[in-house]
């Protein structure tokens, strides 16, 4: 993931994901298995709601080397997060899978002290990639009301517009899609 493969953050209101009723993977940086404990036991003793599991890139490289190991992995979590710094050399240690489910890592800023702030706002985001000419954008769930899902894609329109280079002038299409259509 090169800095233009980056995962755009757009907020909305009504969040995709509940950090309370999500099971979060996190990625952490660690060198030869230095630093994994210790983001374990910050994640413990700050109470860090979502996270269910956290894995150092070292444990990446070994413990889930196989590509069975990597589906297992994705399967397991509803979402996966990873430090900002990090990120880059993902691809190469979790695989297709992940991109193929649109089970993306969420960038999160874990240089300051905050880690339960910068988890609960990546929650309140969807993301945007860009890459190609026809963007995907995951904006509401079935399970939200009526009024949640519209008011999430106004404000996705008006975000996803702001991101994109050009804005509205370089959106020639737009299409909702829902799970029945």
């Amino acid at each position: 993931t090169r800095g233009k493969d980056k995962p755009i953050p757009v907020p909305l209101p009504h969040p995709l994901y509940s950090v309370e009723e999500t099971e979060v993977c996190l990625f952490v940086k660690d060198h030869k298995g230095e630093g994994h404990k210790e983001s374990k036991n910050k994640v413990k003793a700050e109470k860090i709601p979502g996270i269910a599991k956290v894995v150092g890139i070292s444990k990446l490289k070994t413990k889930y080397e196989s590509h069975e190991k990597k589906r297992q992995l994705c399967n397991s979590y509803d979402l996966f997060m990873a430090d900002d710094r990090i990120l880059p050399s993902l691809p190469s240690l979790i695989g297709k899978t992940f991109f193929k489910k649109k089970k993306h890592p969420i960038p999160v800023k874990l240089t300051g002290k905050d880690w339960a702030g910068q988890i609960r706002k990546a929650c309140g985001c969807t993301y945007l990639h860009l890459k190609g000419s026809s963007l995907t954008v995951r904006v509401a769930k079935a399970s939200q009301t009526e009024d949640e899902c519209v008011e999430n894609v106004m404000e996705a329109i008006e975000g996803v517009a702001a991101k994109v280079p050009g804005g509205f002038n370089a959106i020639q299409n737009l299409y909702l899609k829902s799970l029945e259509s």
